[in-house]
């Protein structure tokens, strides 16, 4: 068999399998969530049934993953390459969205885990994550290592989401400043702030500052239920075009 011929039958296998993920996915949304929700609540031995299912689901994103990656050593056409490249970025949007959706369905069936771990790396993590997006905007992290103890994946996508938002709405040249004091943690901007009559429906599902930015207005309302979850109380300080400074205190978690 020809290295083209093997070449396209490892491709083949590959699309295959991100077909039954997404099949697997699509279903998942098809029987809505909030039916699966309801029964899996009810009986512990479905709630078993779901972790192995989501382990399954898992098997076949590891195995287009590691197809690739031996693909990447063996071939050296250039179209070929970039056909693989292209197979490996929707691998990791893949799976990205699979484990958005596991974190989605353990939440909501109480089966997330808590654990301890450092909030500055954390938030330096957090932070590289916008190094492609922010563009003149400077990120400062002044906390120091703190051991925090909560579901890291949800205050994780809660530091991401803070830090998102401050980008997004802030000025040429801007800042972005997080820091510690008394166990409250900051995230402090110099953008276009908020409108003082606005603090009071900042949380709100549909709440967005200024309504041409794209996006749902969905970051707000989803930080403030895992803070109430976690017994994290939020307060936002902003003056329009001044700035915005949200602070969460992490009393409870330390």
């Amino acid at each position: 068999m020809s290295i083209k011929y093997l070449f396209e039958d490892k491709i083949n296998y590959i699309i295959l399998n991100i077909i039954l993920v997404l099949s697997a996915l699509g279903l998942y949304i098809y029987l809505g969530k909030s039916l699966i929700d309801e029964f899996l609540k009810r009986d512990q031995n479905l709630k078993n049934m779901v972790d192995e299912t989501l382990h399954e689901l898992n098997t076949p994103i590891a195995t287009i993953e590691a197809n690739i990656s031996m693909l990447k050593k063996s071939i050296k056409d250039e179209k070929d390459i970039k056909r693989l490249t292209r197979i490996e970025k929707a691998s990791k949007n893949l799976s990205k969205l699979y484990e958005s959706i596991e974190y989605d369905i353990k939440e909501n069936i109480q089966l997330i885990e808590k654990s301890s771990f450092d909030l500055k790396e954390l938030i330096d993590d957090s932070i590289v994550k916008f190094d492609d997006i922010k563009n003149d905007i400077e990120i400062i992290n002044h906390v120091n290592s703190k051991t925090i103890t909560t579901d890291k994946n949800g205050f994780s996508k809660t530091i991401d989401n803070l830090i998102s938002n401050a980008i997004k709405y802030n000025k040429k040249d801007g800042f972005v400043k997080l820091y510690l004091d008394k166990n409250i943690l900051y995230i402090e901007d110099s953008g276009i702030g908020i409108d003082t009559k606005n603090l009071f429906i900042v949380f709100d599902k549909s709440y967005q500052e200024n309504p041409s930015t794209k996006g749902f207005g969905l970051g707000l309302s989803i930080i403030k239920s895992f803070c109430d979850k976690n017994k994290i109380k939020i307060k936002i300080d902003a003056t329009k075009d001044i700035g915005t400074k949200i602070s969460l205190d992490l009393k409870a978690l330390i």
